[in-house]
């Protein structure tokens, strides 16, 4: 495991470099928002709050394995433009254009504000104060008090910019299980009971409303009252919702939790071998009837999955869920890194990336791969 580790810790300072040398404009103190297979920035596309929450934990997450100033110097970057992004009447914007105008998302606002709760803690790990104490506890609270649903339970979608409920209101799975992470977070830098019972309750939502009782796939989009919308089977949610909810229940030390979670997990995951798993490598997406509906195959899923097999190998110790996970990272080193570090989005099933799509995104920031070397890291120690 040691030439594994050190592979992979490689990896990532090169993968961190990227970020240094491409999306940084050190001059003007700017974040670049999209930047082209072969380098090259798109200086019209719009800034998102994820795109930037990402960076936050990125960057922060990064100063915290290997002190490098850089890293830290990063996330002060990305933290100085999310306030920027500050919405007066709470939470934070979802998006601008380069006019400065807002852009906003209402049915994946909400799972930006729990991206930027998310940033905000792993930042306040390096950079802790007063201030940002503050900014975290107006952000739980906000989220607490004006997403929550009240009625039926759970955090509900579909609020104007002015945190106006529209009239077509929702319940999304990833709204759900990015504030279960937040919260986590939250729980591990300030423990409280009451942060507990949140997350308590988000694990009980997921896995009662969000994942099939014969299937055990996530769903994504739910109305307010819990009724299933059209959906699509995604085998990189069944994966990275597996791992989430075992941590979660591991953090809080929920035996009832933890067992219930161990064992959904190794039945999502077992959807995930048997109809994405791809014997000429990496994992599909989209499913369709128990069949991959895609040619091609997306980076974050990789990640995901990687983590929910070691996640399963944690709970069986078999060892074939080991074994499959390091296929599955040797496919990631082999295909999916680019040259300059960054992964590709997206590569085609003979293995060759799709060019076409920008290296790094509105969506594709330092969030699935960071992470994915830190828990991996974690799970090789």
């Amino acid at each position: 495991m040691g030439v594994l580790k050190e592979r992979l810790e490689i990896e990532l300072k090169k993968n961190l470099s990227f970020w240094l040398n491409y999306v940084v404009n050190k001059d003007a103190n700017h974040i670049i928002t999209e930047v082209s297979i072969n380098g090259t920035p798109n200086t019209n596309a719009s800034l998102g709050v994820m795109y930037l929450s990402r960076i936050l934990f990125g960057a922060s997450s990064a100063y915290l394995l290997f002190k490098n100033d850089a890293y830290a110097e990063l996330a002060d970057t990305a933290y100085t433009r999310l306030l920027e992004f500050s919405n007066p009447k709470g939470g934070y914007y979802w998006a601008k254009n380069t006019s400065n105008k807002i852009i906003h998302d209402a049915d994946n606002t909400n799972m930006a504000q729990a991206f930027v709760l998310y940033g905000l803690l792993e930042y306040a790990r390096i950079k802790p104060s007063l201030a940002l104490d503050e900014l975290i506890k107006k952000q739980v609270n906000f989220i607490k008090n004006t997403l929550y649903d009240v009625e039926n339970g759970g955090y509900i979608d579909g609020f104007n910019e002015d945190w106006v409920l529209g009239k077509a209101p929702t319940k999304a799975l990833g709204t759900h299980l990015h504030l279960l992470e937040a919260f986590v977070k939250l729980y591990k830098y300030k423990r409280s009971e009451k942060t507990q019972l949140l997350i308590e309750e988000l694990i009980t939502i997921i896995t009662q409303k969000f994942i099939t009782k014969d299937t055990y796939d996530c769903l994504h989009r739910l109305t307010p009252d819990w009724k299933l919308l059209p959906n699509e089977i995604w085998a990189g949610h069944n994966a990275e919702c597996s791992w989430i909810l075992c941590n979660a229940a591991n953090v809080i030390e929920n035996e009832r939790l933890q067992k219930e979670c161990n064992s959904l997990s190794l039945k999502m995951m077992k959807g995930v071998l048997d109809k994405a798993w791809d014997k000429n490598g990496a994992v599909f997406n989209v499913l369709q009837n128990n069949l991959p509906t895609e040619a091609v195959k997306i980076w974050w899923v990789q990640a995901e999955t990687v983590l929910g097999l070691l996640n399963c190998f944690r709970i069986t110790k078999e060892n074939s869920y080991r074994e499959n996970a390091i296929e599955l990272m040797n496919y990631i080193s082999t295909h999916f890194i680019a040259e300059n570090g960054e992964w590709y989005s997206e590569i085609y099933n003979s293995g060759a990336p799709n060019t076409s799509i920008p290296i790094v995104h509105f969506w594709k920031s330092m969030y699935h791969t960071v992470r994915y070397y830190t828990e991996v890291n974690k799970n090789l120690s």
